[in-house]
Protein backbone atom coordinates (compact mmCIF):
# COMPACT_ATOMS: atom_id res chain seq x y z
CA UNK A 1 0.00 0.00 0.00
CA UNK A 2 1.35 3.65 -1.01
CA UNK A 3 0.43 6.67 1.00
CA UNK A 4 1.50 10.19 0.03
CA UNK A 5 1.72 12.30 3.01
CA UNK A 6 2.38 16.34 3.27
CA UNK A 7 1.79 19.30 5.37
CA UNK A 8 -0.28 22.24 3.65
CA UNK A 9 1.82 24.86 4.59
CA UNK A 10 5.38 26.62 3.10
CA UNK A 11 6.59 27.43 6.80
CA UNK A 12 9.97 25.93 7.28
CA UNK A 13 9.07 24.97 10.77
CA UNK A 14 5.61 24.14 10.39
CA UNK A 15 3.77 22.22 13.13
CA UNK A 16 1.93 20.65 9.98
CA UNK A 17 4.87 19.22 8.36
CA UNK A 18 5.66 17.88 11.63
CA UNK A 19 2.59 16.27 12.26
CA UNK A 20 2.18 15.01 9.06
CA UNK A 21 6.11 13.64 9.46
CA UNK A 22 5.08 11.87 12.24
CA UNK A 23 1.59 9.94 10.75
CA UNK A 24 4.14 9.32 7.57
CA UNK A 25 6.67 7.41 10.19
CA UNK A 26 3.71 5.62 11.75
CA UNK A 27 2.14 4.56 8.59
CA UNK A 28 5.27 3.16 7.60
CA UNK A 29 5.80 1.15 10.77
CA UNK A 30 2.55 -0.19 9.97
CA UNK A 31 4.15 -1.39 6.66
CA UNK A 32 3.10 1.54 4.15
CA UNK A 33 5.22 3.00 1.67
CA UNK A 34 5.22 6.32 2.29
CA UNK A 35 5.76 9.09 -0.13
CA UNK A 36 6.76 12.24 1.54
CA UNK A 37 6.09 15.96 -0.25
CA UNK A 38 7.63 19.04 0.35
CA UNK A 39 4.52 21.46 0.15
CA UNK A 40 6.89 23.38 -2.13
CA UNK A 41 6.66 20.86 -4.78
CA UNK A 42 2.68 21.48 -5.55
CA UNK A 43 3.54 25.56 -5.95
CA UNK A 44 0.83 26.07 -8.46
CA UNK A 45 -0.17 29.70 -10.58
CA UNK A 46 -4.20 30.50 -9.77
CA UNK A 47 -5.95 28.13 -11.01
CA UNK A 48 -8.01 30.23 -13.91
CA UNK A 49 -10.61 27.87 -15.83
CA UNK A 50 -9.55 27.35 -19.04
CA UNK A 51 -10.45 24.27 -19.10
CA UNK A 52 -7.45 22.58 -20.45
CA UNK A 53 -4.10 21.61 -19.14
CA UNK A 54 -2.20 22.42 -22.56
CA UNK A 55 0.52 24.34 -20.57
CA UNK A 56 -0.27 23.65 -17.27
CA UNK A 57 2.57 23.91 -14.96
CA UNK A 58 5.05 20.60 -14.13
CA UNK A 59 4.00 21.06 -10.73
CA UNK A 60 -0.32 20.02 -11.57
CA UNK A 61 0.99 16.57 -13.35
CA UNK A 62 3.62 16.00 -10.63
CA UNK A 63 0.99 16.42 -7.79
CA UNK A 64 -1.44 14.13 -10.09
CA UNK A 65 1.20 11.34 -11.09
CA UNK A 66 1.91 10.95 -6.89
CA UNK A 67 -1.73 10.99 -6.10
CA UNK A 68 -2.57 8.50 -8.75
CA UNK A 69 0.16 5.93 -7.50
CA UNK A 70 -1.14 6.11 -3.93
CA UNK A 71 -3.47 4.02 -2.28
CA UNK A 72 -3.82 7.01 0.00
CA UNK A 73 -3.63 11.23 1.26
CA UNK A 74 -2.15 12.35 4.53
CA UNK A 75 -2.73 15.78 4.65
CA UNK A 76 -1.96 17.87 7.58
CA UNK A 77 -3.36 21.68 6.93
CA UNK A 78 -3.21 24.71 8.84
CA UNK A 79 -6.40 26.64 9.66
CA UNK A 80 -6.40 30.41 7.86
CA UNK A 81 -9.79 32.48 9.22
CA UNK A 82 -11.57 29.17 10.09
CA UNK A 83 -10.74 27.22 6.61
CA UNK A 84 -7.79 25.75 5.11
CA UNK A 85 -5.48 27.43 2.68
CA UNK A 86 -6.41 28.79 -0.57
CA UNK A 87 -3.16 26.84 -1.80
CA UNK A 88 -4.85 23.43 -0.83
CA UNK A 89 -7.86 24.86 -3.23
CA UNK A 90 -5.90 25.72 -6.25
CA UNK A 91 -4.10 22.29 -5.81
CA UNK A 92 -8.08 20.52 -5.67
CA UNK A 93 -8.92 22.79 -8.54
CA UNK A 94 -5.98 21.96 -10.84
CA UNK A 95 -6.06 18.29 -10.16
CA UNK A 96 -10.16 18.40 -10.62
CA UNK A 97 -9.01 18.99 -14.56
CA UNK A 98 -6.66 15.68 -14.99
CA UNK A 99 -8.33 12.89 -16.96
CA UNK A 100 -8.83 10.57 -16.06
CA UNK A 101 -8.66 11.47 -12.43
CA UNK A 102 -6.16 10.30 -10.17
CA UNK A 103 -7.91 10.89 -7.11
CA UNK A 104 -10.94 9.13 -7.84
CA UNK A 105 -11.37 6.25 -5.68
CA UNK A 106 -8.24 7.12 -2.77
CA UNK A 107 -8.63 7.71 0.29
CA UNK A 108 -8.03 11.10 2.80
CA UNK A 109 -6.96 11.70 6.40
CA UNK A 110 -7.12 15.11 7.35
CA UNK A 111 -5.23 16.61 9.86
CA UNK A 112 -4.51 19.72 11.23
CA UNK A 113 -1.92 21.78 13.85
CA UNK A 114 -2.29 25.13 15.07
CA UNK A 115 -1.32 26.94 17.72
CA UNK A 116 -5.12 27.86 19.15
CA UNK A 117 -7.13 25.29 21.58
CA UNK A 118 -9.26 24.64 18.80
CA UNK A 119 -6.37 22.62 16.44
CA UNK A 120 -7.69 23.43 13.45
CA UNK A 121 -10.84 21.58 13.47
CA UNK A 122 -13.62 23.73 11.74
CA UNK A 123 -10.32 24.18 8.43
CA UNK A 124 -10.30 20.42 7.98
CA UNK A 125 -13.97 20.24 8.39
CA UNK A 126 -14.26 22.50 5.54
CA UNK A 127 -11.31 20.59 3.54
CA UNK A 128 -13.69 17.45 3.51
CA UNK A 129 -16.06 19.33 0.74
CA UNK A 130 -13.61 19.76 -1.99
CA UNK A 131 -11.79 16.79 -1.32
CA UNK A 132 -15.02 14.66 -1.71
CA UNK A 133 -15.57 16.21 -5.06
CA UNK A 134 -12.37 15.00 -6.15
CA UNK A 135 -13.80 11.38 -5.39
CA UNK A 136 -11.37 10.78 -2.59
CA UNK A 137 -13.03 9.02 0.18
CA UNK A 138 -12.34 11.07 3.38
CA UNK A 139 -11.58 9.16 6.58
CA UNK A 140 -14.40 10.16 8.75
CA UNK A 141 -11.78 10.60 11.99
CA UNK A 142 -9.79 13.56 11.66
CA UNK A 143 -6.96 14.92 14.20
CA UNK A 144 -6.67 18.31 15.18
CA UNK A 145 -3.86 19.28 17.28
CA UNK A 146 -3.89 22.59 19.81
CA UNK A 147 -1.57 24.45 20.99
CA UNK A 148 0.93 22.92 18.77
CA UNK A 149 3.90 24.95 20.24
CA UNK A 150 4.26 23.08 23.18
CA UNK A 151 2.73 19.93 21.70
CA UNK A 152 5.98 17.95 20.02
CA UNK A 153 8.95 17.30 21.94
CA UNK A 154 12.72 18.05 20.78
CA UNK A 155 12.27 14.86 18.81
CA UNK A 156 9.17 15.73 17.12
CA UNK A 157 7.04 13.16 18.84
CA UNK A 158 3.52 14.55 20.57
CA UNK A 159 4.59 15.53 24.29
CA UNK A 160 0.70 14.07 25.98
CA UNK A 161 0.51 10.68 26.21
CA UNK A 162 -2.92 10.03 25.96
CA UNK A 163 -2.81 12.34 22.48
CA UNK A 164 -0.10 9.86 21.20
CA UNK A 165 -2.38 6.88 22.01
CA UNK A 166 -5.42 8.41 19.93
CA UNK A 167 -2.73 9.62 17.39
CA UNK A 168 -1.58 6.05 16.89
CA UNK A 169 -4.96 4.50 17.33
CA UNK A 170 -6.31 6.93 14.00
CA UNK A 171 -3.22 6.18 11.45
CA UNK A 172 -3.91 2.27 12.63
CA UNK A 173 -7.50 3.06 11.61
CA UNK A 174 -7.08 5.22 8.43
CA UNK A 175 -4.25 2.40 7.45
CA UNK A 176 -6.85 -0.72 7.66
CA UNK A 177 -9.58 1.67 6.21
CA UNK A 178 -6.92 2.35 3.16
CA UNK A 179 -6.17 -1.17 2.91
CA UNK A 180 -9.47 -2.22 3.03
CA UNK A 181 -10.69 -0.21 -0.12
CA UNK A 182 -7.43 -0.23 -2.07
CA UNK A 183 -7.68 -4.42 -1.45
CA UNK A 184 -3.98 -4.59 -0.33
Amino acid sequence: MKLLAFGASHRAESYNRKLAKLAAAEAAKLGAEVDFAEYSEFDMPIYNDSGTLEGAPKSVRSFGDRAAKADGIIISSPEYNWSYPGSIKNIIDWTSRIKPNPAAGKTALLMSATTGSRGGILGVSHLKTPLEALQLFVFPKMFPLGHAPDAFTEQNELRDGKQHELFISLIKDYVTFTRNLSNH
